[in-house]
């Protein structure tokens, strides 16, 4: 890496920790540009060179520290055969973190929903995590996304219900699998069918 690109490296990087310290503290609507290219000792249009506006910088934000939590949390969950199960071990990760990143949570996602993105894609992951442990218990491929399909619309209803709240906590976990109890009764006769519950 160039002189020239460390820098820029560097500088993004002290952008970036400058506005996660005042989003946090101050709030993202609360926090200006200016204010964060002063606390940076940099130009505003430097600051727009990085990240062409505060919503790019929130999201860029956002990622990282959803990564790391996700990647926490792939390390200490144990593996799930149950399909509700590994949703709620999915969103038990997901709630806390928009939990603790709640202004961040509301931006990102009111985006994402907008233009499909991250969010829409992860729950896409998460939806084909579902339909496999439904076929492993011998449930055909139509029921099984079918399935599926529900039990992710259940978390969205519960999603977009807590996110304005800005509190999401054990009630939405609950919740969820309460709306779910259906899909895992089936799963659990799919499972008794297919001989491999003892």
């Amino acid at each position: 890496m160039s002189l020239r690109q460390q820098q820029k490296a560097n500088t993004r990087s002290k952008i970036k920790a400058i506005a996660k310290q005042a989003f946090l503290t101050q709030g993202i609507e609360a926090t200006s540009t200016r204010y964060l290219s002063d606390k940076a000792g940099i130009a505003v249009g430097t600051l727009f060179v990085h990240f062409p506006d505060k919503l790019s910088l929130v999201k860029d934000i956002f990622f990282d520290e959803m990564d790391v939590a996700l990647r926490a949390a792939v390390a200490s969950q144990k593996a799930s055969s149950s399909p509700i199960d590994y949703l709620l071990q999915m969103a038990q990760v997901l709630f806390d973190f928009y939990d603790k990143y709640a202004e961040f949570t509301r931006q990102v996602l009111l985006d994402s929903l907008a233009k499909g993105g991250f969010h829409t894609n992860q729950m896409a992951v998460v939806s084909e995590g579902i339909i496999k442990r439904f076929k492993q218990v011998g449930v055909d491929d139509k029921t099984a996304s079918i399935f599926a399909e529900n039990m992710i619309s259940n978390y969205w209803f519960v999603l977009l219900t807590g996110v304005p709240k800005g509190v999401l906590g054990q009630d939405a976990i609950e919740h969820l699998k309460r709306m779910n109890l259906p899909f895992e009764v089936s799963y659990r006769n799919a499972l008794k069918n297919s001989g491999k519950l003892s």
